[in-house]
């Protein structure tokens, strides 16, 4: 399968393998943040998702500004190290009893916060070791499996060792897979021919810069438009539909929650790699039917998932809600790899990753008090039917939005 011929390169492989550890570690970091933090303050752990949404968002538009200055290979491994030192923090706090709602925000926000920092730098590098266009689409193929890999991985180890291994020390052996993801990277990227970092503007009129170039280049693509409202849409739902949620409903309603939140998030994992498996062959020559299909069955999904009987039906409705991950990132990525020039490709995507963590960030600071208002499941169906609905719309549009490719 020529998707995996790039690992035989020694440096991809290195780098490949401490991507896939980095992002299994995460998922039991963002399972014992969410399981702590409802621990310590119920519905209200939505705040602490979204400082980490807030802390992403601004990561994104303003560290860039400095963090360009850096060499990419320091980036990676100094965001994986720093990070590490955090969990361990975390673990400590956990194992001698001295947890915190306050040392658990601050420390979750600053785990987000250099995170924002680590793709930025991976991106910058896979085009300096695969160079050629082929191999490159191979690689970008391969990167991309690695969260979608963790969501299997991750959840699947959670059940193994859930009753094993204290919630708290989750953030140990997350600590352990970032550091493991530190040494790859530094010898994956020990004497790369890797360019010193160029010499860019400094202060606010650079960040301003930046954001305004992406908003300028799509004020007037309207396939574009919905693109980035939909992605919105799904966030909101992803944040505070499935991540919060659900993991509050099953502690409410699971004689097992942790357990069956780990095989939910399981079979979204697996829905995630067989629709990524499937769509990465093909391309999209009609983005905008992509983009609905993604809302239809995510919304769907989620629509369904506190109506479900039993954990079986509850994995089946994950998997039907995963499609839409594949199914919006490629059609996105599509478009904007085609319809903008190159020197504009970094800020689109830069405004694509503020509706993601935009999205996120109004997800969770909602979810408490709607919670509260309406109810955990009731709340849960009506942002799987927003979603649906505008898949629906966006149906309805398909004959009205004609960009400047076909849709």
């Amino acid at each position: 399968m020529f998707i995996l011929k790039p690992l035989g390169d020694k440096r991809i492989g290195l780098l490949w393998s401490s991507q896939l550890l980095s992002a299994t570690g995460a998922e039991f970091y963002m399972v014992a943040v969410i399981w702590i933090a409802s621990a310590l303050i119920g519905r209200d752990a939505g705040y602490v998702s979204a400082l980490q949404s807030g802390a992403l968002l601004f990561g994104s538009l303003f560290a860039g500004a400095l963090t360009d200055r850096w060499r990419h290979a320091t980036t990676m491994v100094g965001v994986s190290l720093f990070r590490a030192a955090l969990l361990l923090l975390l673990a400590a706090a956990s194992a001698f009893g001295f947890m915190s709602l306050p040392l658990l925000a601050v420390t979750a926000g600053a785990v987000a916060l250099a995170t924002s920092v680590y793709d930025p730098a991976l991106q910058a590098t896979l085009p300096i070791l695969a160079p050629g266009t082929s191999i490159r689409h191979a690689v970008n193929g391969l990167f991309d499996a690695t969260r979608r890999m963790a969501r299997i991985l991750g959840p699947s180890l959670i059940a193994l060792v859930n009753g094993l291994v204290p919630i708290g020390q989750f953030f140990a052996i997350t600590a352990g897979g970032f550091l493991l993801s530190a040494l790859g990277v530094r010898a994956a990227l020990k004497g790369a021919p890797l360019p010193a970092p160029p010499e860019t503007r400094r202060g606010l009129s650079s960040v301003l810069d930046a954001i305004m170039g992406g908003a300028r280049a799509v004020r007037h693509h309207r396939l574009m438009h919905f693109g980035l409202i939909a992605d919105f849409v799904g966030n909101v739902t992803w944040s505070m539909g499935v991540l919060l949620g659900m993991a509050l409903y099953l502690r409410m309603t699971s004689a097992e929650p942790l357990t069956a939140y780990s095989l939910m998030m399981t079979a979204y994992g697996a829905g995630n790699l067989a629709a990524n498996l499937v769509l990465a062959g093909i391309t999209p020559k009609r983005p905008l039917l992509w983009l609905v299909m993604s809302k239809l069955t995510f919304g769907l999904g989620v629509l369904l998932m506190p109506f479900a009987p039993n954990t079986a039906a509850l994995m089946a409705c994950a998997a039907l809600a995963a499609v839409n991950g594949p199914f919006e990132n490629l059609a996105l990525l599509h478009i904007i790899q085609h319809d903008f020039p190159p020197q504009r490709i970094a800020q689109v995507y830069r405004l694509q990753m503020c509706a993601v963590f935009g999205g996120s960030l109004i997800g969770y600071l909602a979810a408490p008090s709607l919670f509260a208002a309406f109810g955990l499941a009731p709340m849960i169906a009506t942002l799987g039917a927003v979603t649906l609905a505008t898949g629906l719309v966006g149906l309805a549009l398909s004959r009205l939005l004609h960009g400047p490719r076909p849709i």
